[in-house]
Order: C-alpha cells, then sequence, then structure tokens
C-alpha cells in the first residue's frame, strides 16, 4: 500500500472518528453552569448532560446571538449522538404546521415559509436550526398558539375561546385551562414590573394559553413516538423555574423526563455568582453582554 493512500486512509478514518465524537464547539463569549453539580461545565459537556431526556427546553432572550448559535451547537451535536431529534418551536403556530412540512420537504421557498408561515422578524437567526432539520430528515413541530387566540384572551378572557367555531379548536390547547398557578402568576406580575396584577387577569391567562398550547404540542408528538427526544426552543421565561410550559407538560405528563436551560446575558460575566441562579433550571448558559446584538 502506497503512501499516499494510507494518507488518505487515515485522514477518512480521523475525519469519521471527529464526526463521531463530535458534541458542541466552545464559544469564548459562554459560561455554562451544571447546577445539580454545583460547578461550572465546558460547552463540550452540555450534551452529555441532556442524552437521556424525553424533552430538552433551551430558555433564550429573543435577542441574543450567542443564545442562537449555542442552540444550533447543542441541536446538531445531539444530532450527531442520537441521530433522531425532534425540533419543536415557540417562533411558530400551530396553524403553520403545514406551511412548515412543506418547507422541510421541499416543495416552497424560504421567502415563502416566512411570509405563509408568519414567521418572526429574526427569523434568521432561527434560520439555520430549522435548515438543519431539513438536511437531517428531522421533525419541526409548530408549537406555540396562534396570536389571534391569544389576543382575544388577553381583551375578552378565556371564556371567549368557548364561543370560536368548532373547527378553532385544534389551534389552542384542550380547554379548560387551569388558571390557577398563584407563583407563575408572581413570577409574571414581577416581570411585567409589578404592573401584571393591575392588568387583570387575562393578560396572564393569554400567557396560560401560549404555555398550555405549547406543551400540549410537546406531548402529542412524544406520545406519537416516545423514543424520539425534543429539543424546544423558548423565550425563557416560558421555562424558567420549571414554571409555565414545562409545569404545563408536567401536568399532562408527570413521567416526561425534561432537562432545562436558561441562556441570558448577565452583566456578572467575568467573574459570575451563580448562586442567584440556582432555582432557574438544571443548566444556566450566561452570555457576554458586550457582544449582545
Amino acid at each position: 500500500m502506497n503512501k499516499t493512500l494510507i494518507f488518505v486512509l487515515f485522514g477518512t478514518y480521523f475525519a469519521l472518528l471527529v464526526s463521531a465524537q463530535a458534541q458542541v464547539a466552545g464559544h469564548p463569549h459562554a459560561k455554562v453552569f451544571a447546577v445539580g453539580e454545583g460547578r461550572e461545565i465546558t460547552l463540550d459537556q452540555i450534551v452529555d448532560r441532556l442524552i437521556g431526556a424525553n424533552v430538552v427546553f433551551f430558555g433564550e432572550e429573543h435577542n441574543d446571538s450567542i443564545a442562537h448559535a449555542l442552540q444550533y451547537q447543542v441541536y446538531k451535536a445531539l444530532i450527531q449522538r442520537l441521530g433522531r431529534v425532534t425540533l419543536s418551536m415557540e417562533m411558530f403556530e400551530r396553524d403553520a404546521q403545514l406551511v412548515v412540512d412543506e418547507y422541510l420537504q421541499g416543495h416552497i421557498t424560504e421567502a415563502k415559509l416566512q411570509e405563509e408561515g408568519k414567521a418572526w422578524g429574526n427569523y434568521s437567526d432561527y434560520a439555520p436550526l430549522v435548515d438543519l432539520a431539513m438536511e437531517s430528515g428531522q421533525q419541526v413541530i409548530a408549537a406555540n398558539v396562534p396570536t389571534r387566540y391569544a389576543n382575544l384572551v388577553a381583551r375578552r378572557g378565556l371564556a371567549a375561546l368557548e364561543a370560536l367555531p368548532r373547527a378553532s379548536r385544534p389551534w389552542m390547547a384542550k380547554l379548560p385551562i387551569d388558571t390557577q398557578r398563584p407563583v407563575y402568576q408572581r413570577k409574571f406580575d414581577e416581570a411585567m414590573g409589578g404592573h401584571g396584577h393591575g392588568m387583570g387577569p387575562s393578560v396572564f391567562h393569554a400567557q396560560l394559553l401560549r404555555d398550555a398550547t405549547m406543551a400540549e404540542s410537546i406531548w402529542r408528538t412524544w406520545k406519537k413516538d416516545r423514543r424520539t427526544p425534543i429539543f424546544h426552543l423558548n423565550g425563557r421565561f416560558h421555562s424558567d423555574y420549571f414554571l409555565g410550559t414545562v409545569e404545563e407538560l408536567r401536568r399532562l405528563n408527570n413521567r416526561i423526563e425534561v432537562v432545562t436551560i436558561s441562556c441570558f446575558s448577565s452583566d456578572d460575566f467575568e467573574n459570575p455568582d451563580w448562586a442567584p441562579y440556582g432555582e432557574l433550571a438544571d443548566l444556566i448558559i450566561l452570555t457576554d453582554p458586550a457582544v449582545l446584538d
């Protein structure tokens, strides 16, 4: 065997080995804390903590470019490790599922996906994940409730949903929705600057409708295929403190194995005090505010 052939074979073997062992590349502007272990871990170690979960919640701040890059890296690494990983997204609404499927199957353009799928204005942040799902044959779940129904609840209350046509029902969580979420409501009021209570219960109930619909979307998908884990993206308020969508999912089935990630920029990035974040999630990712887009 000549040296050139040996080199080619070794190079091919090395590439395959690297691919098989690939996880999450490091990022100079992110730090990770594993709450259960009480210590910082490397970005390369994130995926090890996610293996075995039925559902991974990646809670983000929507304008955090580092978070979006990490989401892609984690999702890609999970696919490399597990083969099948369903992507679930707050960023698409249930009634856009057909449009999302048509894009994944190559029938429509990205421009039409954005237009008719009612994609968010920053869709370019999520496009790499959707395209990765398309390229690797993964399912993408349009998980959220259509905005028109959340708006209806915010204006008129949950009872207004009962008057909708029967054809509207598949686009939202099954009614009635349990509104007794005192801890979550307190967090919601705080997030609204203390004014949430003064707005009346309907605004909080619209939030519950979003949470319940996303949780139900995840749960229904998991019931159909319990072997395929689900990687769900949402604003971190929907999953922080294991409330919101996480609480709703566990109400549907408390045996589902869930791992939560809370990712956000922090002014103490250079020398973080992890103690205040201990109850937020299973994994905390701090991003450098100096490079926030």
